[in-house]
């Protein structure tokens, strides 16, 4: 399936139910990051990097969703998507490989929502993880702003605007989900 514009949503702790709803009700395919997909009656699609996440969360995902992940293991064992984008050495998070996987669509815009990459306001729009998964720690929100700097990099010919509420990702030009939504 071919996208022209998709949204990617993180769970980050701005994001929003009502951001969710106005998106959906706007029509635009959804690329849910990590937990993010629960703000939707139907998001396109789940990506989740980490084999962990699955473990606990896999069997609370509803059907009809492409399921997608950057972990064998998890694929394997889930027989859910396999997507993995660039070195396979360099490290990633799940926000990043959803923004690559929303590229690999088609997608000529792409615009983030709940991709806040700070720790002032909460983790996630949900708090902790619970059951041993981890959590964000100021040294992994520091080392995704070097993923997400390298995928827009590596993707110089997509346009892809922050809408998140609050934000300290800088690497992508910031757009008002309400001017976006217009």
């Amino acid at each position: 399936m071919h996208f022209d514009t998709v949204f990617c949503v993180a769970p980050g702790p701005s994001l929003t139910k009502a951001d969710c709803e106005r998106v959906e009700r706007a029509g635009y395919p959804v690329v849910a990051v990590n937990n993010a997909y629960g703000m939707f009656r139907q998001p396109y699609a789940l990506f989740a990097g980490d084999d962990d996440w699955w473990r606990q969360y896999a069997g609370d995902i509803p059907a009809g969703i492409r399921l997608c992940t950057a972990s064998r293991k998890a694929s394997n064992r889930l027989g859910i998507e396999y997507q993995r984008f660039g070195d396979s050495q360099v490290r990633f998070n799940s926000g990043s490989m959803a923004i690559q996987f929303a590229a690999s669509l088609g997608a000529k815009r792409i615009f983030l929502l709940g991709y806040d990459c700070s720790l002032k306001e909460g983790v996630h729009f949900h708090g902790l993880h619970a059951g041993g998964l981890r959590n964000p720690t100021q040294v992994s929100v520091t080392r995704w702003q070097q993923h997400f700097a390298g995928v827009r990099n590596e993707l110089r010919h997509i346009d892809i605007f922050n809408c998140s509420r609050r934000t300290e990702l800088t690497c992508f030009p910031k757009k008002s989900l309400e001017t976006v939504i217009a």
